[in-house]
């Protein structure tokens, strides 16, 4: 027998304590337009970088670590059981001493701030709404912005951040916008805060690359439930897809039912992502004449993966319908509510497919569980373009090559955008097959934490309210934080 692995029980501490001096200084995002933690409970700035627990803040109550917290999940949640979405919320339960600090980041993400609302207005007028998923990549993330700003008509949007990490310098480039109203979420499950409990890595958990037969004898966290290929998770990747759908839920839940925006459009940006001048003037021309071009078509998509630019001048006012497929149309798609409740409806689907990526989890939703497949509006010439060269899966590249290109690009063709109106020159009814499940999304537990974010705001939905005077108190508790005992 293979001895265990021994948990190291201080550093989840500290990683408890690193979690609060985010909330902490979370408060300093919030200005006057919301009640804050320091407006509720005064407390010390932290330093956020700090290791040592005397300069940090406990949750009220004992830490508990994760052996003496005993949750069990179901071996499947392939039963009838799980068909409805009254029983997900519990499917995930953090160890004690971290549901406060989920508390808080709910407090904070209720209560949040709209900034430049005086000079914009209540984002209930807002035309439509950019998401705006965000990492690390602080450089990327500089030029999008950039590039937003100067979109014309920007000042019409609401645009949203959503974070999967606390990081001040980010944070500071997004506070320094001042061409649109913003508002910025934080995904409360991440990696940064649970970084030695899942949905992190948990010391005893199974390496990603261990046998299932040496993973079965030393009964690693997780060892039950191998991917498809008999790889085990690694939560920077199982985190991206998390990511993705509990944005989704939130923004809907919480931000359009909220400002009654339900029928407005969502376009979804990376940070990664490089817009048009002309970027909003096209989204809004696809909007208005979507029903004229194809009333069957669920999803906008202003960005596209072209092979040679060579044609994008004369292809500026043209557009193609095809079935959605996840490589060609996952850049800046853009949805309404009614297409994202029919999404939401195929959720156990989306959460339970063994594919860590959520763009191929939603081309199977689309192929096997909606009633129709999705179909596509698709700009020819693509006004957002993806220059993030340096990703997940790569490291040796240029990080300026591609946005310098695009900037050109932009520059070569200004004569040619602005179209004064559309047309569709291309129809195809073309079926891609779907590629086999990528993996890394066989643990029960990343499933269960799926379908929870998916339960976790329907009160918000339940009950929408205009403006940020909604009283949320009785949906989510203050989050509670005492000094730590001298």
């Amino acid at each position: 027998m293979i001895p265990r692995r021994r948990t190291i029980t201080f550093s989840r501490v500290l990683i408890c304590v690193g979690a609060l001096a985010v909330f902490c200084v979370c408060t300093l995002l919030m200005g006057n337009a919301a009640p804050t933690l320091d407006d509720l409970y005064p407390l010390p700035k932290l330093n956020l970088t700090s290791s040592d627990p005397a300069h940090g803040f406990i949750v009220q109550g004992s830490l508990t670590t994760q052996k003496q917290h005993e949750f069990t999940l179901p071996q499947s949640l392939n039963s009838s059981k799980y068909d409805s979405n009254s029983t997900w919320a519990d499917l995930f339960q953090p160890p004690p001493a971290y549901s406060h600090v989920l508390n808080s980041i709910d407090y904070l993400n209720t209560h949040h701030e709209v900034r430049n609302e005086a000079k914009f207005g209540n984002p209930s007028n807002a035309s439509f709404v950019i998401v705006v998923q965000v990492h690390q990549r602080i450089e990327y993330l500089k030029l999008l912005i950039d590039t937003l700003r100067h979109a014309v008509g920007i000042e019409e949007a609401l645009l949203v951040f959503s974070h999967d990490l606390y990081d001040e310098a980010i944070n500071d480039v997004v506070r320094e916008i001042d061409f649109c109203r913003v508002i910025q979420i934080f995904y409360p499950t991440n990696i940064q805060i649970f970084a030695n409990v899942f949905p992190g890595t948990d010391p005893d958990d199974c390496v990603p690359r261990e046998t299932v037969a040496k993973a079965n004898e030393t009964k690693c966290g997780g060892y039950d439930h191998p991917d498809t290929y008999g790889h085990y998770r690694l939560g920077s990747l199982s985190q991206i897809k998390h990511h993705w759908w509990w944005k989704m839920n939130y923004v809907y839940d919480g931000i359009m039912k909220r400002y009654g925006l339900t029928k407005h459009y969502v376009v979804l940006l990376e940070e990664d992502h490089y817009v048009s001048p002309d970027f909003v003037h096209v989204m809004k021309q696809m909007v208005k004449d979507k029903d004229t071009f194809c009333p069957t078509c669920q999803v906008l998509c202003l960005g596209f993966y072209l092979k040679n630019y060579n044609s994008y001048a004369t292809n500026t006012n043209k557009l193609a319908i095809h079935p959605w497929f996840s490589s060609k149309h996952n850049m800046a798609m853009a949805i309404n509510g009614d297409t994202w409740e029919k999404i939401r409806n195929c959720a156990k689907f989306f959460c339970t497919y063994d594919d860590y990526n959520w763009d191929w989890s939603l081309l199977q939703l689309s192929v096997k569980c909606l009633p129709t497949r999705l179909k596509v509006v698709v700009a020819k010439s693509p006004r957002v373009i993806h220059v993030g060269d340096c990703g997940v899966h790569t490291h040796r590249c240029n990080k300026n090559s591609a946005a310098n290109n695009a900037k050109a690009l932009f520059a070569h063709v200004a004569s040619s955008l602005f179209p004064t109106q559309l047309k569709v020159s291309e129809i195809s009814s073309r079926t891609l097959k779907p590629s086999k499940p990528n993996g890394g999304w066989g643990d029960i537990r990343d499933q269960g934490l799926c379908l929870a974010n998916t339960a976790r705001y329907r009160p918000l939905a339940d009950n929408p309210a205009s403006g940020v005077n909604i009283n949320m108190s009785a949906l989510f508790e203050p989050p509670i934080l005492v000094p730590p005992p001298i």
